[in-house]
């Protein structure tokens, strides 16, 4: 069916239902209610978020209500057997509002709660455990860093001279039975030696190509030398104004909480050229930062230019080129954060990103 947006309403408590509606949008595309003081609502909607058009038939209907109103943003696939998924961005309210949002999946299907363990197993048969210190594991829901020390398999008298296996467990081993149901995924396992990236275990890092929100211009390849497997990043001659504030369809974003503090961060990149070195980059919500693009004020986003040119992947700390290419850092909140990055000039490719708390990690010690 044809993507549209539409107009719902109803006068009355369990009345009947209003609903005009028109056809031919694209997505990303932004919808706008609005109540005047005397209770007449308006339904517009946009395809840039500022020209502003009513749906069409659309009046002002004046629906009666008491002085405290709720507002929110729902979906539904219309079939009471089947779940869905929508992603809003960019949501604003005007007026005087209070409170935070909250929110309730219904019918979305959620892992069980489950502890999970490692274990690794030597060439003589010994095996040694270690469970994850959050008992409910399996309901994290973003990409999440766990190491494990080797010394606690050393102390267990495996020999780590002769590893024969690498084991993943959920549930509790010595007494296995049925347990609860769900889907978990996994990435990078590896057993090495934690000196080769000591601050890195406790930084929040992303696979580009895992982001929460992939603009749809963004190209993802497939290429063994990335650190995954894949990776993301455009092609000479795809479009945007390298001078403008990127478009949605070219910004990646990721979702991550952190404790109150200053933060760095860190990319994994190629630059192929010095005409192809650069991305947009921000972290929404900031505290504060220090140099915001000056040509884009009140945005958070800065111009990530200069990366060293070259053919091979390397990591290069976010710095702005307005600036002497100075270290960008952010000021962060305790609690949730979306970091975005989107494409500036073309050809710039993007492997991975890690959020750190360490001013100091030097990024010529990442693997």
């Amino acid at each position: 069916p044809e993507n549209g947006v539409a107009s719902q309403g109803r006068i009355d408590t369990g009345g009947s239902s209003f609903n005009t509606a028109e056809g031919g949008i694209t997505a990303p595309h932004w919808v706008k209610l609005e109540r005047s003081i005397a209770g007449a609502f308006t339904v517009s909607h946009s395809a840039n978020g500022s020209s502003w058009v009513p749906v069409t038939n659309s009046n002002p209907t004046n629906i009666q209500m008491s002085s405290t109103v709720y507002i929110g943003l729902a979906v539904t696939s219309h079939n009471a057997g089947a779940t869905c998924e929508a992603v809003f961005s960019n949501v604003t309210t005007t007026g005087t509002v209070s409170g935070q949002w909250t929110n309730q999946d219904i019918g979305i299907a959620v892992n069980d709660a489950e502890p999970m363990y490692v274990g690794i197993a030597d060439s003589a048969g010994t095996l040694g455990l270690v469970e994850h210190e959050d008992p409910s594991v399996t309901q994290i829901d973003t990409w999440t860093r766990w190491s494990v020390d080797l010394a606690e398999f050393a102390n267990q008298g495996v020999n780590l001279a002769g590893v024969q296996k690498i084991i993943l467990g959920v549930g509790n081993r010595a007494n296995s039975v049925p347990g609860g149901s769900g889907k978990m995924y996994f990435d990078d396992i590896a057993v090495g030696n934690p000196v080769q990236a000591p601050a890195v275990l406790t930084n929040v890092v992303f696979e580009a190509e895992d982001a929460s929100v992939l603009g749809s211009s963004w190209r993802i390849y497939d290429d063994s030398s990335s650190s995954s497997g894949t990776h993301i990043g455009s092609d000479n001659g795809d479009g945007d104004d390298n001078d403008a504030a990127p478009g949605a369809e070219w910004v990646a974003g990721y979702n991550f909480t952190a404790d109150a503090g200053v933060y760095k961060i860190v990319a994994q990149v190629i630059a192929p050229t010095g005409s192809d070195d650069s991305f947009w980059i921000r972290i929404v919500g900031a505290t504060s930062q220090t140099h915001e693009d000056p040509d884009q004020p009140g945005t958070g986003w800065v111009r990530f230019n200069s990366i060293e040119p070259g053919d091979a992947w390397h990591w290069d700390e976010v710095h702005s080129n307005d600036h002497d290419n100075e270290l960008v850092t952010w000021t962060l909140a305790a609690g949730e954060h979306t970091l975005e990055i989107a494409k500036r000039e073309d050809g710039t490719l993007l492997d991975a990103l890690i959020i750190t708390d360490d001013l100091a990690l030097d990024q010529a010690t990442l693997p």
